[in-house]
């Protein structure tokens, strides 16, 4: 189980390794042809996509793999009844775009935009079908798909960039990304599903109502996770400028690609750790901890990695005019050792069935959040929204850990890996003195 989990993982990271470096290409690019001004516009719009994204996920994605597991027989009546009610979630997403589009202040293009982008990401309710394949620990199907559609959405958005350099152009095309996307996944799913694609008569809409109460709390929580993951960019255009947008969305492109690393481990592995948790308690533990240890260790060597070169870097790369952003890079890139061990945490959560506390930690650091960025961000623009950030992140991926009893064992584990460092080097210096005596 541990091999497949690993080679499993290994495709995942192996695409976010060739999407990161396409996207780099494609964000440099972008970033210099289109401006400050006009890569704000852009990244304003896919905010607040972003905010919305929850609706179309409906907190339901590891209950689907869990599902899948304990009623590998019931596939069919999983997948489809899953993917209705994301398509419900994902339509209600919309109509909040479409509203905030036409009472807002916006311009026509950032308008049309977000309704355009908006509307292809409800196919992405069809993102059901990762999932499949994550239960089944044999995700290449996917990566391959997801890799050819970036790979031409990449080459569409560079063509696009010099030939016709607009917002509604631009968005067009991640539209079209979308729209791939979601076509992709239901054609995987009809090719290698073992139900051959969705069956509307397998819709159980008394089966999906259970699963919406269980993921009630996950729905909240996903959407206070998204709201301190990009409020700071919409707080950004509307308390500073689309031009202050554009350079606090190179550094967080380039902070928050590394995401995916864990997100692939802890879903990799969530399968084993449910298998563990009900055959030998101790070993479930020790792997929690093992998992914790190493995704705080990528973290912690990524930032400071990031942080040393990004102000030399980030400049060299997108131009004189995103000199903040390396300043920005550099601040923000530290929110990721949070992350990285929140996402175990997540799995542990719903391992334990301690849904309702996801909520609790999310909300506690999108309040956080929002509460910081309207004091930092009109004193220092884009390093307070950063700061800002790595604050929030902080109580929301450990330190409301410590407020429940319950979830107590969990920040007692990311502790242990926070101190890995200290720890470490305490036993490498006794370990010197020793040998240093005994000479």
């Amino acid at each position: 189980m541990i091999r497949a989990a690993l080679k499993n993982s290994s495709w995942l990271m192996s695409e976010k390794v060739f999407t990161m470096a396409l996207n780099l290409i494609v964000t440099i690019v972008l970033a210099r042809v289109l401006g400050p001004y006009l890569f704000g516009e852009l990244n304003y719009v896919l905010a607040l996509v972003a905010i919305v994204t929850p609706l179309t996920a409906l907190g339901l994605n590891a209950l689907v793999i869990r599902e899948l597991v304990d009623n590998p027989k019931h596939e069919t009546m999983v997948m489809t009844t899953v993917a209705a009610y994301r398509l419900i979630g994902a339509a209600v997403g919309l109509l909040g775009l479409v509203t905030w589009a036409t009472v807002s202040d916006l311009g026509i293009d950032e308008r049309l935009s977000l309704v355009i982008i908006g509307s292809a990401a409800t196919l992405q309710a069809f993102q059901v079908v990762e999932y499949f394949f994550q239960a089944k620990v044999n995700a290449h199907y996917v990566v391959k798909m997801r890799a050819l559609v970036v790979f031409i959405a990449g080459t569409l958005k560079l063509t696009c960039v010099f030939v016709y350099p607009s917002l509604l152009a631009i968005a067009i095309i991640y539209a079209f990304e979308y729209l791939a996307w979601g076509c992709g996944y239901i054609l995987l799913y009809r090719i290698k599903g073992e139900a051959k694609g969705f069956k509307i008569a397998a819709i159980n809409w008394n089966y999906g109502l259970k699963l919406l109460k269980q993921s009630f709390w996950l729905v909240l929580s996903g959407l206070a996770a998204v709201l301190y993951l990009k409020v700071d960019q919409v707080m950004l255009g509307e308390l500073v400028s689309k031009d202050a947008v554009g350079t606090y969305a190179v550094a967080v492109r380039l902070s928050e690609v590394w995401y995916f690393f864990a997100t692939a481990i802890a879903a990799s592995f969530f399968s084993s750790l449910l298998q563990l948790k009900n055959s030998d308690n101790n070993a479930y533990h020790r792997r929690l901890q093992n998992l914790c240890d190493g995704l705080f260790t990528a973290a912690f060597v990524i930032a400071i990695a990031v942080a040393s070169l990004a102000s030399t870097i980030v400049p060299l790369l997108f131009g004189s005019e995103y000199l903040v952003s390396g300043t920005i890079l550099a601040i923000h890139i530290w929110a990721g050792v949070f992350v990285f061990m929140r996402e175990l945490a997540s799995k542990w959560l719903i391992a334990e069935h301690l849904l309702r506390f996801s909520l609790l930690s999310h909300g506690a650091g999108a309040l956080l959040n929002v509460i910081l960025n309207l004091i930092f961000i009109p004193k220092w623009q884009g390093e307070g929204a950063a700061i800002a950030t790595v604050l929030s992140y902080a109580m929301a991926g450990f330190i409301v850990f410590w407020f429940v009893k319950k979830t107590r064992l969990m920040a007692l584990i990311m502790t242990r890996s926070l101190l890995l460092p200290f720890t470490l080097w305490a036993r490498y210096w006794g370990f010197l003195k020793k040998t240093l005596k005994l000479s």
